[in-house]
C-alpha cells in the first residue's frame, strides 16, 4: 500500500462541548492522528468535533484533509467512544479506498 510514510496526522485540533470530558478528548485525539498511515498522500490536519446532540447522544464530525482533499464522516453514538470509533472507522475505509 502506497502512502505518505507519516504514521501519525501532526496536527489534529479537537473542538468538544462543555459535557466532553479530557479522557474523550484525548480518545479522539489518539483515534484519529493514528488514520495517518492510511492515507495516500501527505495528510495537514484533522478537525474533529465532539457535542452532545441530545441528553443521550453524541455526535462527532471530522474533516481531514489529505493533500487538498477533504475526507469527511460523522456518527452518533450513546457515548463519545462509540461515536469516536464509528467516525474512526469511516475515515479508515475512506481513506482505504483513495488508494485505487
Amino acid at each position: 500500500m502506497k502512502h505518505a510514510g507519516a504514521t501519525e496526522i501532526a496536527n489534529v485540533v479537537i473542538d468538544a462541548d462543555d459535557q466532553t470530558p479530557q479522557d474523550a478528548r484525548q480518545y479522539a485525539h489518539d483515534k484519529i492522528a493514528s488514520l495517518g498511515r492510511f492515507a495516500p498522500e501527505q495528510t495537514a490536519y484533522a478537525h474533529v468535533r465532539v457535542s452532545h446532540s441530545s441528553p443521550r447522544t453524541v455526535a462527532v464530525h471530522a474533516n481531514l484533509d489529505v493533500n487538498g482533499t477533504s475526507v469527511v464522516a460523522q456518527a452518533e453514538a450513546g457515548t463519545a467512544t462509540e461515536a469516536i470509533d464509528g467516525v474512526r472507522d469511516h475515515l479508515h475505509r475512506q481513506l482505504l479506498k483513495m488508494h485505487n
